[in-house]
C-alpha cells in the first residue's frame, strides 16, 4: 500500500471516531432534554391538580360559610321579632295591671261605706294579690326572655363578623394563589383543569391477593389500602419487591397498577405496566411514589 493510501486510511479512522463521538453527544443531549421536558410536564400537572383541589375546597367553604351567614342572619331577625313581640306583650300586661289596680281602688272606695264592703275589700285584696303575683311572675319571665334574646342577637352578631373576616381572608388567599398560578402561565379558569384527578396521597401497602390471566401473568391484584387511606378509582400505584442479600438488598420494580374498585379498607387494581423480569405475587409491596 502506498503512503497516500495509508494516510487516507488513518484519516478515515479518525473521522469515524469523531462522528461516533458527535453521535453520542447528540443522543445524550436529546435524552436529557426529554427527561427535563417530562419532569416539567409532571410539575405543571401537579400544580394544576393542586389548584383544582384548592378551588374545590374554597367553593365548598364559600357555600358553607354563606349558608352559615344566612342562617345566623335569619336567626338574628327571628330573635329580634320575638323580642319586639315580648316587649309589646309586656307593655300589654303592664296596662292590664294598671287597669286592675284602678278597678281595685274604685272597689275599695265603694266598699268602705259598709261592713260587707270591708269583707269584700279583704276578698278583693286577696284576689288582687294573686293577680299581682301572677302578673309579676309573668313580667319577670318576659324580662328573662328578652335578656336571653338580646344575648342571642349579640352572639349571632359576633359570629357574623367572625365569618365575614374569615371569608375575606380566604378570598385574599385565593387571589394570591391565582396570581402565582397565572405567573406560571396557567389559566385557573381553564376547563381542562377542572377534570383533572387529585393525585393519590403518599401511602404504602401490601398485595393480599392476585388473579392470573391465560398466560399465567398477573392481571388483577387486591391491595391492603382503600378509600380510608385517601385512594379512589383511577389512582395508580407502583409495585415492587424488597431486596435480599443476593441482590444487595435492593428493591425490585415489578410494574404499575390502576385502581378499578375501591372500598374503605381494600382496593382492586388492574396491571397496566408489568416488568419483563418479574411476576407480581401476593406479599409484594405497593406505593404511590417510586
Amino acid at each position: 500500500m502506498s503512503f497516500v493510501g495509508k494516510v487516507l486510511v488513518v484519516v478515515q479512522v479518525v473521522l469515524s471516531v469523531c462522528f461516533m463521538g458527535f453521535a453520542g453527544a447528540v443522543f445524550t443531549a436529546q435524552t436529557n432534554w426529554r427527561n427535563e421536558s417530562l419532569k416539567l410536564k409532571d410539575n405543571v400537572a401537579s400544580m394544576q391538580k393542586s389548584m383544582t383541589e384548592l378551588e374545590s375546597e374554597y367553593s365548598n367553604y364559600k357555600t358553607e360559610m354563606t349558608q352559615k351567614m344566612n342562617d345566623a342572619l335569619s336567626q338574628a331577625q327571628t330573635a329580634k321579632a320575638a323580642n319586639d313581640a315580648l316587649k309589646a306583650q309586656n307593655k300589654s300586661y303592664q296596662n292590664q295591671l294598671e287597669t286592675v289596680r284602678a278597678e281595685r281602688d274604685t272597689s275599695v272606695a265603694q266598699a268602705e261605706t259598709t261592713g260587707e264592703e270591708a269583707n269584700f275589700r279583704r276578698q278583693e285584696s286577696d284576689r288582687q294579690r294573686v293577680v299581682n303575683k301572677t302578673l309579676h311572675d309573668t313580667i319577670n319571665d318576659l324580662r328573662a326572655n328578652i335578656k336571653s334574646l338580646e344575648d342571642t342577637i349579640f352572639t349571632k352578631s359576633i359570629q357574623e363578623k367572625t365569618l365575614t373576616a374569615k371569608h375575606n381572608k380566604v378570598l385574599e388567599e385565593l387571589n394570591y394563589l391565582n396570581k402565582i398560578v397565572s405567573n406560571l402561565g396557567i389559566d385557573p379558569n381553564d376547563p381542562a383543569i377542572a377534570g383533572m384527578q387529585t393525585p393519590p396521597p403518599a401511602v404504602e401497602g401490601v398485595i393480599i391477593n392476585t388473579k392470573k390471566d391465560k398466560r399465567n401473568g398477573t392481571r388483577f391484584v387486591e391491595v391492603s389500602l382503600g378509600s380510608d387511606d385517601g385512594l379512589s378509582k383511577g389512582h395508580q400505584l407502583y409495585v415492587y419487591r424488597f431486596g435480599n442479600k443476593e441482590n444487595g438488598n435492593r428493591p425490585k420494580y415489578l410494574g404499575k397498577i390502576e385502581l378499578v374498585y375501591v372500598d374503605p379498607d381494600t382496593a382492586v387494581g388492574t396491571v397496566i405496566d408489568a416488568a419483563k423480569n418479574g411476576v407480581i405475587e401476593k406479599g409484594d409491596h405497593v406505593n404511590s411514589k417510586l
